[in-house]
């Protein structure tokens, strides 16, 4: 009897530091994929109130495409068992023709590097380029490389990419050239490229061999603070003006997320000037009612301002907000609540609100 060739499954990470776009990266990826082929996407969600899982979800509808998430936490942490077990069951589930993953932006690569290089997965997974983006502006930030896990996520990378380019001056772009160039070991890739635009065939470059991390233990001095989700995602069923909160903080980053029940609907215009207003928060995202059957969801990082688009999603309102300090999260909580319309057939009048700087 002849033997069944089995053929592994290409498999990328797109790694990043909190708001440099991966989710936006991975969309516009999605959006040209082949349309022959499953693709199976895993997210890593920061906190236990998931989110980054929703544009993902809203556009894998009618196409070949599967996305699950890991919720709370980070997945190059405990062991890589809540990675391992999502891989193994949606491998057998999906048979996808190729694998994303999107660490949270506090994850070390290494660890999952390792686990699909390792014994067991090494048999199905074809490890692909490592994908790093960073923000060009981060360059000018001495806090970015303080940060040990910040530099392994771009020591480990084969591809660097400097995303929102758009956003950034010439003069950047080119100290970033040049920086990049300089790292070694050498990347196979580098480039600069606008709202996530990358080009789909760097998916398919050779990885780099015997990348190792200069700060293997980045994490494990504060592996104590770590924070692993006690609830699933069925039982966050918030009562009407009674939002569900879940607070969560590890390796040095703090975040908290709220979702609303789902008759609850906010003033838009309201709600993007309140966030907007936010100073000193690393990332806010969230989707939200703003009608009786207009929902949006919303993306802010550091201090640029807000972006919004209409959204299918249709179960509630949440959002997550996380940052580098402690935050009064009761005192945004009320601000939250503030947004919310007294009379769905409200209409959206602009309203000015002090910011709130964690700085």
């Amino acid at each position: 009897m002849e033997k069944k060739i089995l053929h592994k499954i290409p498999t990328n990470i797109i790694t990043g530091f909190l708001g440099v776009g991966k989710t936006t990266t991975i969309l516009h990826i999605l959006k040209h994929k082949p349309a022959d082929e499953r693709w199976l996407v895993i997210v890593n969600e920061f906190g236990d109130v998931s989110i980054d899982h929703i544009p993902m979800e809203a556009q894998s509808q009618g196409q070949e495409m599967a996305v699950r998430y890991v919720a709370g936490g980070c997945i190059c942490c405990t062991a890589n068992l809540p990675l391992q077990t999502t891989l193994t069951q949606s491998i057998r589930q999906v048979k996808p023709h190729r694998i994303l993953i999107e660490p949270t932006g506090i994850a070390h690569p290494e660890a999952i590097i390792d686990l699909l290089q390792g014994e067991f997965l090494s048999k199905v997974i074809d490890l692909r380029a490592t994908i790093c983006l960073v923000n060009p502006i981060q360059l000018m930030d001495d806090k970015y490389f303080d940060d040990e896990v910040y530099q392994d996520q771009i020591t480990l990378a084969d591809v660097l990419v400097a995303n929102k380019a758009d956003l950034a001056s010439d003069e950047l772009l080119q100290k970033f050239a040049k920086w990049a160039q300089a790292l070694f070991p050498p990347k196979v890739m580098i480039a600069a490229v606008e709202k996530g635009e990358i080009d789909l065939d760097w998916l398919d470059i050779e990885p780099y061999p015997h990348r190792k991390a200069v700060y293997m233990n980045a994490h494990s001095n504060q592996l104590e603070n770590l924070q692993i989700p006690e609830n699933q995602e069925e039982n966050l069923q918030p009562l009407p003006n009674k939002p569900i909160k879940r607070e969560g903080r590890a390796l040095g980053t703090f975040g908290c997320g709220w979702v609303f029940h789902p008759d609850e609907i906010f003033s838009k215009n309201q709600l993007l000037a309140w966030i907007d207003s936010l100073k000193g928060f690393e990332r806010i995202k969230g989707v939200f009612r703003i009608g009786e059957k207009n929902w949006i969801f919303i993306n802010k990082t550091t201090d640029e301002p807000a972006n919004e688009c209409s959204i299918a999603y249709r179960k509630d309102s949440r959002i997550e907000i996380i940052s580098l300090k402690p935050a009064t999260w009761s005192l945004i909580e009320k601000q939250l609540l503030d947004c919310r319309k007294s009379d769905p057939n409200q209409v959206d009048i602009p309203s000015f609100k002090m910011p709130f700087n964690l700085k």
